[in-house]
C-alpha cells in the first residue's frame, strides 16, 4: 500500500486539519476501525505528517460490495 501511496502523492506531508475519505469497494471482511487504522498508519509521515486528530479530525469510510478481482480503495483528503 506505501508504494502506491508514494507513486502517486510525490508532494510533502499535509500538515492539517484535512478530512479522510475513505472508499473501498471490496469482499468487505474487515472491520472499518481496522482498515482506517492501517491506512492511518501506512500512510504517516508520506501523505499526512501524523495521523493524530489534530492533523486528521474527520474521517468517512465508505463500503460498497464488489468481487476482489474488482476490489479497490479511493482516498479523498479535503481541507478543513
Amino acid at each position: 500500500m506505501l508504494a502506491a501511496i508514494k507513486k502517486q502523492w510525490p508532494l510533502p506531508p499535509l500538515e492539517g486539519p484535512i478530512r479522510v475519505e475513505i472508499e473501498i469497494q471490496g469482499e468487505g471482511r474487515a472491520d472499518a476501525d481496522n482498515v482506517a487504522g492501517a491506512l492511518f498508519d501506512c500512510a504517516n509521515g508520506t501523505l499526512w505528517v501524523d495521523d493524530r486528530v489534530s492533523v486528521i479530525p474527520q474521517l468517512e469510510v465508505k463500503w460498497t460490495k464488489a468481487k476482489k478481482s474488482d476490489s479497490k480503495w479511493v482516498i479523498k483528503i479535503y481541507a478543513v
